[in-house]
């Protein structure tokens, strides 16, 4: 029998005695591929559905009546299915379910640098709004990254992508964590100049600006002062300046010594409401983990903990002349947003070139920076 039949759907025709052998024979001579088993004394033969209604007319005409079988394959199989309502229902939820996952984020990938706890990166993406079983489409990667940097300062840099129903967010933390160095005073204190520049506006909330917009200063010079009409105060506001700055990054070409990190897992856990359920493997091998939310998370408070050991090698190799280059001015634009967080980047022209045995890239910069900062008062600068 032909798959084509199987797929259609066949019937069975039952002869017995004599008209077992007419049966066989008017296969044969017509070429009916078929299935023929012997059976009790009688015939039992399998053809596709078209060829059994030939096949019944046939053997009628010549006095036969055959038994014929009701149809049976693949046509048969739906209605009993439809006639099943749980199946019905399982297909249905199992449709909805795929409607409902397709086009949403299930798994959120957090790469930085360690300065922040990768809890608290997360907490700060889930009320950016990004979390399991959003709709990408409701997703804007770059206002993600801003919404990151407006709800803390403990960020340099965060970067968003999407990629099918996976984001990841890379970022890189302030090495000051966010924290603005001051001198604690308790008798008065003058604002002086942190780096040299040009005064763009000076802005005192306590004591006498003695600095004009327009005006250069010095590492070090005044620009509020602390001693006013009134007497001795802590002298406080912003002076903005413009600061002209150069920065560099070389790469070698002829060797680079790269650690190369691999990761093995070595646990699985189950999660239900973040709470660990029961655990696989050897837990205490494990370096780092890595959850993932199962499709439905957002609804579902389901989820795994996959446990990884790492595996840390070092490799040597040679980079072409365009890869250092191209190394050199991602190293150059990481360093300079390291520098300028919290400032506002005015002006950069980059620059490049080979020397001795690696790439050297430069970039000046112009930005806009609150140059003041306090001195206490001592009996040298009182």
């Amino acid at each position: 029998m032909r798959m084509i039949d199987r797929i259609l759907g066949w019937r069975e025709i039952r002869c017995a005695g004599d008209s077992s052998k007419t049966l066989t024979d008017y296969l044969l001579q017509n070429a009916i591929p078929s299935e023929i088993e012997e059976s009790g004394g009688g015939t039992v033969v399998r053809v596709g559905r078209a060829d059994a209604k030939r096949i019944v007319s046939a053997l009628r005409e010549r006095g036969i009546e055959p038994s014929c079988g009701d149809l049976l394959g693949l046509p048969t199989v739906f209605p009993k299915i439809l006639r099943r309502s749980g199946v019905v229902l399982g297909v249905l939820c199992a449709v909805l379910f795929f409607l409902f996952a397709r086009g949403r984020v299930w798994e959120v990938r957090i790469e930085g640098d360690g300065t922040l706890d990768e809890d608290e990166v997360r907490t700060i993406l889930y009320q950016t709004g990004l979390r399991p079983g959003v709709l990408i489409r409701e997703l804007s990667p770059d206002g993600i990254a801003t919404a990151c940097l407006l709800k803390t300062d403990r960020f340099s840099g965060v970067n968003v992508t999407l990629s099918g129903t996976v984001a990841k967010v890379e970022w890189y933390g302030r090495k000051d964590n966010g924290s603005v160095s001051a001198v604690q005073v308790a008798e008065g204190a003058n604002l002086i100049a942190s780096r040299d520049g040009v005064i763009v506006s000076v802005m005192p909330t306590c004591g006498t600006a003695v600095v004009v917009p327009g005006q250069t200063v010095r590492k070090g010079d005044l620009l509020v002062s602390g001693v006013n009409r009134g007497g001795i105060v802590t002298a406080a506001g912003t002076v903005l300046a413009k600061v002209s700055e150069e920065y560099s990054a070389t790469v070698d070409t002829v060797s680079v010594n790269r650690t190369v990190v691999k990761r093995k897992p070595v646990s699985l856990s189950l999660r239900l409401f973040g709470e660990k359920i029961f655990t696989l493997g050897a837990v205490g091998e494990s370096t780092a983990e890595r959850e993932f939310v199962l499709p439905g998370g957002a609804v579902l408070p389901f989820s795994f903990c996959v446990g990884y050991a790492h595996e840390i090698t070092e490799e040597f190799v040679t980079l072409s002349e365009k890869e250092a280059a191209e190394a050199a001015f991602r190293r150059l634009d990481w360093i300079i947003r390291e520098s300028l967080a919290g400032c506002e980047l005015l002006k950069k022209e980059v620059s490049g070139g080979f020397k001795d045995a690696g790439y050297v890239a430069t970039a000046k910069t112009e930005y806009l920076i609150n140059i003041a900062e306090p001195l206490a008062f001592t009996a040298e600068n009182e």
